[in-house]
């Protein structure tokens, strides 16, 4: 009983280290953080997302829209937690001319899967790993906050329970 007790502590051990991010990989999140950031006032990267109800959005139909981002995963516990406040925020403008868009690099089924045990307000777009990539996404949620001609009023990474307030207060300074 003694060698499988010091056995399976060494298994838990071992699997918490195997998961411990290397150094390199901590840089590259850090570093794609900071890009993203970066990207405050400039115009949102070119893109042509279709939703899972078969609505196609682009740039160029967006301008005169405010847009709103969240790039999330379905098993991002942050991502979870923010659903109440999400979904109340696309409530809270659904009178405004607003789109609220979210994309996932995970698959139509796992993304349908998640639906089945949670409400996402916001329109869905699955499996656009290069689009998620491509904007430097490593941290998830990521939430973007675009203005009526195209370009990015506040960007928001990771959860708080400030994150509404921080969409909202973005979203009200360009409705004025």
């Amino acid at each position: 009983m003694k060698c499988f007790s010091i056995l399976v502590l060494l298994l838990i051990c071992y699997s918490t280290i195997a998961q411990e991010p290397t150094p390199e990989q901590i840089k590259q999140v850090a570093d794609a953080k900071k890009e993203v950031k970066r990207m405050k006032g400039e115009k949102f990267p070119e893109f042509e997302l279709t939703t899972l109800d078969g609505k196609t959005y682009n740039n160029e139909d967006l301008l005169g829209k405010i847009v709103l981002f969240n790039f999330w995963f379905t098993s991002c516990r942050p991502c979870i937690m923010e659903l109440p406040d999400i979904n109340a925020l696309v409530k809270e403008y659904e009178n405004e001319d607003i789109v609220f868009l979210a994309p996932t690099f995970e698959d139509q089924i796992k993304v349908d899967k998640f639906l089945t045990r949670f409400n996402m307000e916001y329109e869905i777009v699955a499996d656009v790993k290069d689009f998620v990539l491509g904007n430097n996404i490593r941290s998830f949620p990521t939430h973007f906050v675009i203005d009526h001609k195209g370009y990015i009023e506040k960007v928001v990474i990771g959860y708080s329970v400030l994150t509404d307030n921080m969409l909202r207060k973005a979203v009200n300074k360009l409705l004025k």
